[in-house]
């Protein structure tokens, strides 16, 4: 069982020298670098569109599920290609993609060239130059933890980072222990030495192995960021384990709040806490929130060093420009939320993942919406629900959850999700409608068994087509859909819809082929006057001859959170000065 990260706040203040941390890429998602799930889908878009002769660009929308299908066809036929999502997928298709280490480390530059430090990193920096944190280790390529310390640190020679071609250096300033020193396990992208296939990790480089085993050694480890999968490191820490003085400050590995880590981090922490380590999982929301608490477990810190914290960008709802009066007339596909739920349901109790949570409510058969949070189960619907669902837990206590605007504000935010999938379904309520999710995707479609409904004339017209079919030459059905999701813009959430065309799926390698064509053909002539009548179609679905619709996720339950929304119909426009 995992532990809040307030408990870990109230000791490490006590033992910040005697630990070391272990940032993986998690530490630098929100940074701005490409987490490498997303890498991983860019490799293969290359690999599939070289090998097939198709333009790079035809195929560059990877958060389409149709594109990501046709794209992993392709390499599904191939024996010697690794099943989706294991963790050889990385190495192999970013070695595929680039056979050459040169051009591996100019491709991880590009990727990383648009970093920006966050407030996590900036509170590391704090704590690195008053010698709490006085050993980094990372997995990252990019300059995240050196620009860190470079904007505390007044000299250079204040710090230390060792990489693959500096190991001999880096061990020799962990010994003198006289400055803070970062180690790149699998290196920099500057030197042609990455480690980032699966043979270069396997001959991770021993010098700074070593480093790491000596730390360990001596030191307690937290990592964060990371998830476990190179077994050049998990060795590592596996061996340390069979001294009796390691791990002498503790071992804490840092996890996303109602998420599940690897089986290899669980077998890890056992076997530390068999040898009687202290070995903990701490949960988190994310990688800055939980920077911001960790520093105030400190009171020795001077206020003057705490100031760029302090300094924050304040969202100010500034008057627009008067309105513009040249043509033409640009109309924006987002409708203002009037009015939005302020409080959820909270059901505090020991509840597993995220994961969990879904399949307990699919098994219950329930109508419930519920995500897992730190602080317990998020959601809405009757409470009778959460007590038939979630009962099983053991002892619960009910409460509200305020939603703020800050829960709209980020695509990350599990609140968010929730948000969105309880006002799609609210407009879908009483309409010949249907809610469909695909992975991140939200979607409202016509019901296949409406699809004859008076309120869609005006959209199949706009269309000059049925709102569904076939695609030619296959049994496959497409239909029309709206992808539905909230931004938060000018201190204001706004409904954002995207008309788009949706395709089942299919096993068929050929038929397969066909999807991605298909789609974007049919919506390439989705410009101006024809996306106009097809928005005003939807709109005319959601809104009929109303200006302003209040809807609810649910038409009548017992007491509970019944989330309602209001939204108006009339869109923004813009034109020039």
């Amino acid at each position: 069982m995992a532990i809040p990260l307030s408990e870990f706040v109230k000791f490490f203040p006590l033992r910040a020298n005697n630990l070391a941390w272990f940032f993986g890429a998690g530490s630098s998602v929100s940074a701005g670098v490409p987490s490498a799930y997303d890498l991983i889908w860019d490799f293969k878009r290359r690999i599939y569109c070289a090998e097939q002769s198709y333009p790079l660009l035809l195929f560059s929308n990877l958060t389409d599920p149709a594109i990501r299908e046709q794209i992993q066809a392709f390499f599904d036929g191939q024996v010697e290609c690794p099943p989706v999502d294991s963790v050889e997928e990385y190495s192999y298709y970013f070695e595929r993609a680039f056979a050459s280490p040169v051009d591996r480390s100019e491709y991880i530059g590009q990727q990383t060239s648009g970093m920006q430090l966050t407030y996590g990193h900036k509170v590391i920096g704090i704590l690195m130059k008053h010698r709490f944190i006085n050993i980094i280790f990372t997995t990252n390529f990019d300059k995240a933890f050196e620009n860190t310390a470079a904007g505390q640190f007044s000299k250079l020679e204040d710090w230390y980072a060792a990489d693959i071609e500096s190991g001999e250096n880096g061990m020799r300033f962990l010994q003198s222990g006289k400055r803070p020193i970062i180690v790149k396990l699998h290196g920099d992208y500057f030197s042609t030495k990455l480690k980032n296939t699966s043979e270069e990790l396997q001959t991770q480089d021993q010098k700074l192995r070593e480093i790491l085993a000596l730390t360990i050694n001596t030191k307690g480890l937290c990592v964060m960021g990371y998830s476990g999968r190179d077994s050049s490191v998990m060795d590592v820490l596996h061996e340390a384990l069979k001294i009796s003085s390691s791990f002498p400050g503790g071992l804490f590995w840092f996890i996303r709040a109602g998420s599940k880590p690897l089986p290899e981090v669980e077998a890890l922490i056992n076997a530390a806490i068999a040898c009687n380590k202290h070995a903990e999982l701490v949960e988190i929301e994310n990688f800055d929130t939980a920077w911001a608490d960790i520093i105030k477990g400190f009171d020795t810190i001077a206020s003057e060093d705490l100031g760029p914290l302090t300094v924050t960008h304040q969202l100010v709802n500034q008057p627009l420009p008067i309105p513009g009066k040249r043509y033409p007339l640009i109309r924006l596909n987002a409708l203002e939320i009037t009015q939005y739920p302020a409080t959820a349901r909270l059901y505090r109790c020991e509840a597993g993942n995220m994961k969990e949570v879904r399949e307990v409510i699919k098994k219950q058969k329930s109508n419930l919406l519920a995500v897992r949070k730190k602080a317990g189960i998020i959601g809405f619907g009757s409470d009778d629900d959460f007590l038939s669902c979630f009962k099983h837990y053991g002892d619960f206590e009910m409460d509200l959850y305020q939603i703020t605007s800050k829960d709209l504000m980020y695509d990350d935010s599990s609140t968010k999700e929730l948000m969105v999938t309880a006002l799609a379904k609210a407009i879908i309520n009483n309409k010949p409608l249907r809610y469909l999710r695909k992975r991140e995707r939200q979607l409202i479609i016509p019901d296949p068994k409406k699809i004859n409904d008076a309120n869609f004339i005006q959209l199949s017209k706009a269309l000059e087509s049925s709102i569904t079919g076939y695609i030619p030459r296959t049994k496959l059905l497409w239909t029309v859909a709206l992808e539905v999701n909230i931004h938060y813009l000018l201190n204001k959430p706004l409904l954002q819809l995207m008309p788009t065309i949706i395709v089942a799926k299919t096993s068929d390698v050929t038929e397969k082929k066909l999807v991605a064509p298909f789609v974007k053909e049919a919506t390439a002539r989705w410009f101006n006057t024809k996306f106009d009548t097809i928005l005003n179609g939807w709109l005319k679905i959601i809104f009929g001859d109303e200006k302003v619709v209040k809807v609810s996720t649910f038409s009548s339950m017992t007491p509970g959170v019944n989330p309602t929304f209001e939204i108006a119909q009339t869109t923004a426009y813009s034109r020039s000065y």
